[in-house]
């Protein structure tokens, strides 16, 4: 059994998201300043999971802003993590070579972001654009500020580049453009395939984790998160009553539960 699971929203909060009743656990500390946060149950039950499978960490973090997430402060030590979107898998905190490979050859289905770059350039300047950034040659996003940013200003560039096999995300105040196989599925399918993992399960929050809620066999969705707008009746996925780090200890209480069950 093997459980891919978002981080950000999903099991570790930024402090505007943390409920002034919780008491959580520093885990990321950037220039200086505790900047997320865990809770102690959360902790303590990836560790039951971690007994009966394995917990693999699935974020759209790059490879540096998932380093400055402290696990091993708890100890918790994770074998595989995928991060980049999907772009990279980690084993042992190390890139996996064979995979950078395969999805080298996945990257070449869609336009090189070296053009898709060029493309945005006139978009760059459009009223409340904050911040543009590249995240290892993979793929970009923007920042930006939802009072005065405006999304119809940028219809003529997706539609440009979804012709060009790149697809757009919208995650709060983030924008994401990337390759279409820069996806957690892509990762998720090659380790179940190279491990053999047939039992398989999901907790995510965004739009971004929706095609690895549908890979899995069991999907779990934060009640607080954007994806449960898009969710249809007669969809396979398991909703948290609470919100919060409430809602993340409950989804892991769940996953824990089911995965009891599937051993008898």
């Amino acid at each position: 059994m093997v459980v891919f699971s978002d981080l950000d929203r999903s099991i570790i909060y930024s402090k505007k998201f943390i409920q002034e009743e919780s008491n959580p656990l520093d885990i990321e500390i950037y220039k200086g300043e505790n900047i997320s946060y865990i809770s102690r149950k959360t902790i303590e039950n990836i560790k039951k999971i971690e007994k009966n499978s394995d917990f693999i960490p699935t974020t759209t973090r790059t490879i540096e802003q998932f380093k400055r997430i402290d696990f091993k402060k708890y100890g918790l030590d994770f074998k595989h993590v995928i991060t980049s979107n999907g772009g990279n898998i980690l084993i042992d905190g190390e890139i996996d070579i064979e995979y950078k490979y395969f999805i080298d050859e996945k990257l070449k289905l869609s336009s090189y972001i070296s053009d898709i770059i060029k493309l945005f350039k006139e978009y760059k300047n459009i009223n409340g654009i904050k911040k543009f950034r590249v995240a290892e040659n993979l793929f970009f996003y923007i920042v930006v500020d939802e009072e005065r940013f405006d999304l119809n200003n940028l219809n003529s560039f997706t539609e440009k580049i979804r012709d060009l096999n790149w697809d757009v995300y919208i995650s709060g105040r983030k924008i994401y453009f990337l390759p279409r196989e820069i996806k957690k599925s892509t990762a998720l399918k090659y380790i179940c395939d190279k491990y053999g993992y047939k039992n398989t399960f999901a907790i995510g929050d965004s739009t971004m984790d929706g095609d690895m809620l549908n890979f899995c066999n069991y999907s779990y969705i934060l009640r607080h998160g954007d994806f449960v707008n898009y969710i249809k009746r007669g969809d396979k996925f398991i909703i948290s009553d609470k919100k919060g780090f409430q809602g993340s200890e409950e989804i892991l209480d769940k996953v824990i539960l089911c995965q009891n069950n599937l051993k008898f």
